[in-house]
């Protein structure tokens, strides 16, 4: 009995630790899978699919260069608004308030009617007269003053029109920040896509490269080709896969540098890469060269340039001139008695010796003016011809494109020649590799003269601010 309890007993153990054993795998599997899928179930991030005029207002609104720009105008407001204030009166106001450890003033009155005759003096009453006088011990003096200036030389109206000069200057150059930045995101836009566009090309000659060395294998197990010729697709198909590893790298950094210049820095963005049918040249651009180079940007700032010399020029003049002002005062003291008056004034000054210096400014400043007028004249002209220049662009960007829009479609029929020739042995698989070769070459030229050709047109718009 005792012999099968322990039997009993033993079994009872057994299988008890059988239990322990499989629950402790289950749960350190549990902890394995856990740890295994750990990575697959981390939050990913959301992908970003924006167009190029999405990117356009990220890039606007995000930019730090334009931050700047924009923190630029505001100050000239601000400017403008500082100049502004010089026409109304200039209020001041002072005061002063003292106590000294003895009085200022201390005059000794027994020496002074000591003088006087004895039966004057023995009229006065004893008391009456103080033997000395103590003034200005402690006192308060305080003063509010108003002056209006009446003739500055016009030192005050031109000072306001070089603020409104510096404003518009300011909007101006913000402008053409802007159209630095839109630049920039049309660039790095394009970029992105025409990488695209060229793995799309890559996976398509890919594939037929993969037909190819099947071809080429079957060809070598029957007898009928070398193997040389399924080497060289086979190492065609190897240089294909390492511009596909080139391409996706360069493809990260692009969206990396979008995401950073839209303000979307660290977030997983995609563009959309549906690159559009050849499209109608653009006839109704076209301006003619007066109306596009007074309506750019750049001409509209060396005209600023000249207007602010002049207003520079004018103020020179008329810090020689005099300057005349008139102003209320209101004034209290408790000095000796608590006084309070008010007064009136006018104020006329005249430089003299200012002149001597004055007339050196005043001819520097001329100078500089027509400095201003000559860049105005020689810059326009370099303008016009840079206007001109890029609308020549966009025509040949656009016969570029042409050209290689119909290079694909002849790429495409001489592929197909040497496939269909390769297959009835009349020539070489090298044709065949050099085929696939222009093929993607026309491909690529195709996307890169598409991308110009956006680019150009872009740069002609910015240039006659359409």
């Amino acid at each position: 009995m005792s012999t099968h309890t322990s039997h009993k007993n033993m079994k009872m153990k057994y299988i008890l630790g059988l239990m322990l054993a499989s629950q402790s795998i289950s749960m350190q599997a549990q902890d394995r899978q856990t740890f295994s899928l750990s990575p697959d179930i981390e939050e990913k991030k959301e992908i970003i699919i924006l167009s190029l005029e999405q990117c356009k207002k990220l890039a606007l609104e995000n930019n730090s260069t334009l931050r700047n720009a924009r923190n630029s105008t505001t100050a000239a407001e601000l400017q403008k608004k500082e100049a502004f204030t010089h026409y109304f009166p200039q209020i001041s106001a002072m005061g002063f308030g003292y106590r000294a450890n003895k009085p200022i003033v201390e005059v000794e009155l027994n020496d002074m009617f000591s003088a006087l005759p004895e039966q004057l003096m023995s009229a006065i009453p004893p008391g009456v007269i103080p033997s000395s006088i103590e003034l200005l011990e402690n006192g308060i003096v305080g003063a509010v003053t108003a002056v209006q200036p009446i003739f500055a030389g016009g030192q005050i109206v031109n000072g306001n029109n070089l603020a409104k000069v510096g404003l518009e200057v300011s909007r101006l150059q913000q402008q053409a920040q802007e159209n630095k930045v839109e630049l920039s995101t049309e660039q790095y836009y394009w970029q992105i896509v025409s990488l695209k566009e060229k793995l799309k090309t890559l996976d398509a000659v890919n594939t037929m490269l993969k037909q190819i060395e099947k071809d080429a294998n079957n060809a070598v197990k029957a007898g009928v080709a070398m193997s040389n010729d399924l080497l060289q697709v086979q190492l065609k198909v190897n240089e294909i896969e390492s511009q596909r590893l080139k391409v996706e790298n360069g493809l990260s950094i692009s969206k990396q540098l979008l995401a950073q210049h839209i303000g979307k820095n660290g977030e997983q963005i995609e563009v959309e890469t549906e690159m559009n049918a050849l499209p109608d040249f653009p006839f109704n651009l076209r301006q003619d060269n007066d109306s596009s180079l007074h309506s750019s940007i750049e001409y509209q700032l060396l005209e600023k340039n000249v207007e602010a010399n002049e207003l520079k020029k004018k103020m020179e003049v008329g810090k020689n001139l005099p300057t005349v002002g008139i102003g209320a005062s209101y004034a209290y003291n408790d000095l000796i008695d608590k006084q309070h008056f008010g007064m009136l004034f006018a104020s006329v000054s005249v430089p003299i010796s200012g002149w001597w210096a004055g007339i050196h400014a005043i001819k520097r400043q001329k100078l500089a003016l027509e400095n201003a007028k000559e860049q105005l004249q020689s810059n326009g002209e370099l303008l016009t011809i840079g206007i001109n220049n890029s609308w020549n662009n966009v025509e040949t960007s656009y016969k570029q494109l042409q050209l290689s829009q119909k290079g694909i479609d002849q790429a495409k029929e001489n592929l197909r020649l040497n496939n269909n020739y390769y297959k009835a042995g009349i020539c070489s698989i090298s044709d065949v590799l050099q085929a696939h070769q222009q093929y993607q070459q026309t491909c690529d030229r195709y996307v890169d003269a598409y991308i110009d050709y956006e680019t150009n047109l872009l740069k002609y718009r910015q240039a006659t601010s359409q």
